[in-house]
Formats: structure tokens, C-alpha cells, sequence
């Protein structure tokens, strides 16, 4: 009995020192990362989150910050590789930067092509229409002969397709020029999140306005690091680091900072 017992034990450690080495263990990817103390992000414009300020040449915003933070707890650098939103995932994926850290939307379909972390944002659909508009809702945009502007590959684009049984979705290459579609006649309303919408609108109150739409017509969705399947012992080690900072208030101090909803970092109630 006590051999018994004794091979029991001894079968049991060896185990538990196998999962031990298994977990302990990282991927090339994180491995150089740790080596090398580099970390290397695509991002995409987005005003107040990820933008470069042309009289510094310098990065800063609501997602930047962060960034900077994770930096200094971690003293790994970080490289900020400037994209499109619709290249960021094609070049996630051909291994031109580690991680995407642009706040890209968690869903089901981009799931099937990359990972995601814990969410460290959160945000609705709301759209931009002309300040003269006589848009006011979600059943006014979408008639036969209305045109719904979208940033490809976003959310927003997603959401407008699922959404918009009459109106035409026309996607285009980054905001700027899909707000301009707006701004000249050329789209009924522009579909983006609600927290840039409402930015937009209040720079230019005579010429935008940000039309939310009921409860049950809106979608919210999360603002989340991506990485590829076979780097998620990277994604646990940038998950910790988000969990850590949600419980000491990090995202809503940064929210605060930077003149944003709240709601960005509580989500929906």
C-alpha cells in the first residue's frame, strides 16, 4: 500500500512539474519580446485615442496614454506603426506588428481571424448627419435612396450591413473621408462610435449633428488588443496588465483626461 501510495505521489509531482513548465513557458513571439524588451503595435488614426500631433511628431491620445503607462510598468518599448483601420488585421496577421492596439471591436467575425483580449473600452453606434438634416432616427436613414458612409472594416461597418435593409452602405478607406461625404451632400449620415460622433458634432455645430439611436436599435461594442491564435500567451500577458488597471480606475481617470463619456470606461447600464 504505502509503494502504492508512493508511486501515487510521485506520478503526481512529476505531473505537476510538467504543467508547471508548460505554463511557465512562452512563444517565440512573447519570448522575443521579453528579449528584446520591444513590443511592436499597429494602430490606426483615431482623433482623442490614437493621433499624431503634427507640432510634436509625437502619438498621443485616450489609448496612447496607456500605452505609455504600460510602458513604464513594464519597461518594455513599444514601436507605434501607423495604418489604416482596414490593414489593420491584414497586417497583423503577414506579421508586420505584434499586436493591434487601435481599440478594434471584438465580434464574431473578426474572431475567426485574430484573437482578443480583455476589453478596456466600450462604445455604441450612433451616426453623423448634416446639421440641416431632417434625420432623426434609425427608421429615417433607412429608405431607398439614402447613403450610409463607413470607415471599411470597422464595426460600424458591420453593424450598418446588419442594419440597413433599404439604405446603401458605401465603405471607403478612413473617416475623414467619409465624414466629407457627409459634409457635402454625397451620404445621408456617416455611422461611426458614439463617442468620436459626438466629438465631430460638437467641433462643428452648424454644419454636424449626432443622431443616437433607441436602446434596442444601437449596438455597443468593445474596445480590445487583437493578436494572432498562435501568440495568446501574449494576450494573457497584456490582459494582466488591463485587469490590473481597471481596478485602480486607470481608464476612467484617462477618459476624464481627455474630455470623454464616462460610459467609455463603465460600459453600458
Amino acid at each position: 500500500m504505502r509503494k502504492i501510495i508512493a508511486t501515487a505521489i510521485a506520478t503526481a509531482a512529476f505531473a505537476l512539474a510538467a504543467l508547471s513548465s508548460t505554463v511557465a513557458s512562452a512563444g517565440p513571439t512573447l519570448d522575443r519580446i521579453m528579449s528584446e524588451k520591444k513590443l511592436v503595435v499597429g494602430v490606426a488614426p483615431w482623433n482623442k485615442f490614437v493621433l499624431l500631433n503634427p507640432k510634436t511628431n509625437e502619438y498621443e491620445g485616450y489609448i496612447v496614454d496607456d500605452i505609455r503607462n504600460f510602458e513604464a510598468m513594464t519597461g518594455i518599448k513599444v514601436e507605434l506603426v501607423n495604418t489604416t483601420w482596414s490593414g489593420l488585421v491584414a497586417g497583423l496577421q503577414a506579421g508586420k506588428w505584434d499586436v493591434v492596439m487601435s481599440g478594434l471591436g471584438a465580434t464574431p467575425e473578426r474572431a475567426t481571424a485574430v484573437a482578443f483580449g480583455e476589453p478596456f473600452g466600450y462604445l455604441s453606434s450612433t451616426a453623423v448627419v448634416r446639421a440641416d438634416s431632417s434625420i432623426n432616427s434609425l427608421a429615417d436613414l433607412d429608405k431607398e435612396g439614402n447613403v450610409i458612409s463607413v470607415v471599411s472594416g470597422t464595426s460600424a461597418q458591420q453593424f450598418s450591413q446588419r442594419t440597413f435593409k433599404k439604405a446603401k452602405i458605401t465603405p471607403l478607406a478612413d473617416t475623414g473621408a467619409a465624414v466629407l461625404e457627409v459634409m457635402q451632400g454625397r451620404a445621408t449620415a456617416y455611422i461611426g462610435d458614439s463617442v468620436s460622433n459626438e466629438l465631430r458634432a460638437k467641433e462643428r455645430p452648424t454644419e454636424l449633428r449626432n443622431v443616437k439611436f433607441g436602446s434596442n436599435e444601437t449596438e455597443w461594442t468593445t474596445m480590445n488588443h487583437a493578436v494572432r491564435y498562435g501568440d495568446l500567451d501574449l494576450m494573457v500577458f497584456l490582459d494582466t496588465y488591463i485587469r490590473s488597471m481597471k481596478l485602480r480606475g486607470w481608464y476612467r481617470g484617462l477618459a476624464e483626461k481627455w474630455g470623454l463619456p464616462i460610459e467609455l470606461a463603465t460600459g453600458p447600464r
